[in-house]
């Protein structure tokens, strides 16, 4: 209609702006993940101990990790971490998304609080907690205090859950703020309809 009534008119049509405003987030997106991926990607074609000149070796690293004996279970670890690091969080995010998704000032404050880890990245946060763990120089033994002096990362046991706990910190409030736009996408006279027929909020929770 805007289109018609412009060439009636003489005037050119306006186009939308939206395309141009995503550009800076593009040009972010290309610069921090798709370069340094494509990056990692041809160095894996080298061999480079990080201080002398790059040397180009073909599928001499692809081999190397492919015969590793170590590899298989290298993946199950990886994949089990996935898991119940999944299971983890999945609960945790639908309770604080659909927490945050309130009306009260003080929940978008701790909003703000809480999402700060999904900002940092995740070889900050791996350095930050192995200084903390660290059972000779960490938070325990700064503390003064033994049961959080123990070897966290040393003890296959602890060092699984240490994993699990870390992965989740960081990720759970990404996947809070998706449940969190999701809630405050139901209109407010579906709760008002489930008051009328006498729902509490664990009954409007999982209706």
């Amino acid at each position: 209609m805007s289109t018609l009534t412009a060439k009636r008119s003489g005037r050119r049509p306006r186009r939308s702006i939206l395309p141009w405003l995503a550009t800076p987030a593009l040009l972010l997106f290309t610069g921090f993940a798709v370069v340094p991926l494509v990056g990692v990607f041809a160095l894996s074609f080298t061999t480079w101990d990080g201080i002398g000149s790059i040397r180009v070796t073909g599928l001499t690293s692809w081999r190397a990790v492919l015969t590793d004996p170590g590899l298989p279970h290298a993946l199950w670890v990886t994949f089990l971490v996935m898991a119940v690091s999944w299971a983890v969080q999945t609960p945790l995010s639908i309770l604080l998304g659909t927490f945050l998704a309130g009306r009260q000032r003080y929940r978008a404050v701790l909003g703000v609080v809480y999402f700060i880890p999904l900002m940092l990245s995740s070889a900050a946060i791996a350095i930050a907690y192995e200084a903390l763990l660290d059972p000779n120089f960490g938070l325990g033994a700064g503390l003064g205090v033994e049961a959080l002096s123990k070897d966290w990362l040393g003890r296959p046991g602890l060092a699984f859950g240490v994993v699990i706990f870390v992965v989740s910190w960081q990720f759970v409030p990404f996947h809070s703020l998706i449940y969190q736009g999701g809630v405050q996408q139901i209109p407010k006279s579906l709760y008002e309809a489930a008051q009328l027929d006498g729902a509490g909020r664990v009954r409007q929770f999982f209706s």
